[in-house]
């Protein structure tokens, strides 16, 4: 299994459910789809629950529960991230000598800037997506048995929130539990 690939979302699907035009060619896109669910989708559910997830889609052996919680769950947050990898590859391709920027005699090139524009707002989707995918199971924690057991095997599943505001300050916790934080100034707030 482990050198075989296995798709969670189909490149059909990504084209349907995103922004991409239906004539971007199917091995520009598996590449980010296989590393988005390598490293999104595993931290969240877990590589116990992930590997059981390929499993069933390999053999087609996925329960009803299974098959609905890729498909309205995993499915909207790994397209999104898939996204979000597969943007820089489409302003710029790797070749034999060197990186090239893709220009058309019909289009103007994106610029550095808008590219950031666009992956920001496709990982904030991509969080969103993925914190309902986490809520999911937080909520329904009986429902799959291997995302609530972790064997000491692989990732542990990630419940932590995936949005990052990208301020982080340190904070200690006093002994009368109030939080005191390390480059304190009079407008920090505990949370």
């Amino acid at each position: 299994m482990a050198n075989e690939t296995v798709l969670l979302v189909s490149e059909q699907r990504l084209i349907q459910w995103t922004s991409l035009d239906n004539n971007i060619r199917i091995d520009v896109l598996t590449p980010s789809i296989l590393n988005a669910q390598e490293t999104y989708t595993q931290d969240s559910l877990g590589t116990k629950f992930f590997n059981r997830l390929k499993d069933g889609v390999k053999a087609n052996d996925l329960t009803a529960n299974e098959e609905m919680f890729l498909r309205d769950y995993v499915g909207p947050a790994l397209m999104q991230f898939s996204l979000y990898l597969l943007l820089p590859h489409l302003k710029y391709k790797m070749v034999e000598k060197g990186i090239l920027n893709g220009t058309s005699e019909e289009t103007a090139p994106t610029t550095l800037q808008e590219l950031q524009y666009l992956r920001e707002t496709t990982m904030d989707t991509a969080q969103f997506y993925d914190k309902r995918l986490r809520q999911f199971l937080i909520q329904n924690p009986n429902m799959f048995n291997e995302w609530l057991t972790w064997e000491n095997n692989g990732m542990p599943r990630n419940t932590d929130s995936p949005y990052f505001s990208g301020l982080q300050t340190e904070r200690i916790i006093t002994d009368n539990n109030f939080f005191r934080y390390a480059n304190t100034s009079p407008f920090c707030m505990p949370d």
